[in-house]
């Protein structure tokens, strides 16, 4: 994710490294250059290539994470030279980019961009997308723009419900990927009046474009 100022960190690092390095170098994804590596909850699918990227790239980033995770990781991680920066409370991680803070074991990323609002970024949504879309907006006084990750709902008049709060909240994009069903993906297209961008690997998102990017 890249923000306006240039900065760029990662968020997650998918389950294995293997996956990660060879998705990023088929891209052209430059992952020396970051800034840092947001981890949005201890699920191995969401932080499993992290010990593979801090080897090949060497220590020195920074990790963000919502709480620290058991201590044999934890040793792994500092030996490897990470630093982990802990997010109990929402704090700006970066300029430009916020935590939401723990949230129950979960945090999302927020990147505020100038005269667009709030993007959103979310790993799983374990507790709930609609408590984490209030809390960008509640710890930044920001206006919420678009909604992107993994939104933990099943059921097409769940994907209803939450397309009617998105539209309540003034959001104009939303991308649902990780852990949103079939059923609520198609009641989230129905009911959102905004931008419906479908996810997949490789997909890029230009924020601010009327279309939502390619």
């Amino acid at each position: 994710m890249e923000a306006d100022n240039g900065l760029r960190l990662l968020m997650d690092t998918g389950s294995t490294a293997d996956k990660l390095l060879w998705n990023a170098d088929a891209l052209g994804i430059d992952l020396a250059s970051l800034n840092g590596v947001f981890i949005s909850h201890w699920h191995g699918d969401h932080y499993g290539g992290l010990s593979g990227l801090l080897k090949r790239y060497g220590g020195g980033l920074k990790v963000f994470v919502p709480r620290k995770p058991g201590w044999a990781l934890g040793r792994e991680f500092s030996r490897l030279g990470a630093e982990l920066v802990e997010a109990k409370r929402a704090f700006e991680l970066l300029p430009g980019f916020y935590s939401t803070g723990d949230l129950g074991g979960e945090h999302a990323l927020v990147i505020a961009l100038e005269d667009i609002g709030l993007v959103v970024l979310t790993g799983c949504s374990h507790p709930g997308p609609e408590r984490m879309v209030e809390a960008a907006v509640e710890n930044t006084g920001e206006r919420p723009y678009a909604l992107i990750g993994g939104l933990h709902i099943s059921s097409y008049w769940r994907g209803v419900e939450l397309g009617r709060f998105l539209n309540r909240a003034g959001l104009k994009l939303v991308c649902p990927c990780h852990c949103t069903g079939l059923r609520a993906r198609e009641g989230l297209r129905a009911s959102f009046t905004g931008t419906f961008v479908q996810c997949g690997a490789g997909r890029r998102i230009d924020i601010g474009r009327a279309d939502g990017g390619a």
